[in-house]
């Protein structure tokens, strides 16, 4: 890391490479702004990975969405919790936490799904499993 180039990270779940601002974490850990994971950083040959803390476990995801709902100023649907159990049971079955009202489970609908991340919540006032909603103000 130079001072003209700060490190990109690499987070594992939206795939994305981002640059750790003052607020996405401290010391050895960083949040990723585009999905909300935290993430431990980690030295490699391609530069600082972030590795999922809490991995595969309910605290991840209910950390992740925490993040992503704060980053974005959204809310949660009042089924909040049948969804995560939802997410969880994904998770069990197939690995990751992957949208529970899709069928496909491919690293773009792993939650926050790649549609969500995309704009889908300001485009129609909610995601496509009603998890994350725009706030009304």
């Amino acid at each position: 890391m130079t001072a003209e180039q700060p490190a990109r990270v690499y987070c594992p779940v939206c795939q994305a490479r981002f640059i750790p601002g003052s607020d996405s974490g401290e010391g050895d850990t960083a949040t990723c702004p585009i999905c909300g994971q935290r993430l431990v950083l980690r030295e490699s040959t391609d530069g600082l990975i972030g590795e999922r803390v809490d991995a595969h476990s309910e605290n991840e995801i209910r950390s992740r969405a925490e993040n992503f709902a704060r980053f974005r100023d959204y809310e949660f649907s009042d089924v909040k919790e049948e969804i995560i159990e939802g997410l969880v049971g994904k998770q069990r079955l197939f690995g990751d936490f992957y949208c529970p009202c899709r069928m496909l489970h491919t690293p773009e609908y792993q939650c926050p799904c790649k549609p969500t991340r995309g704009g889908d919540v300001e485009r129609d006032g909610r995601c496509y499993c009603g998890f994350f909603w725009k706030k009304k103000h």
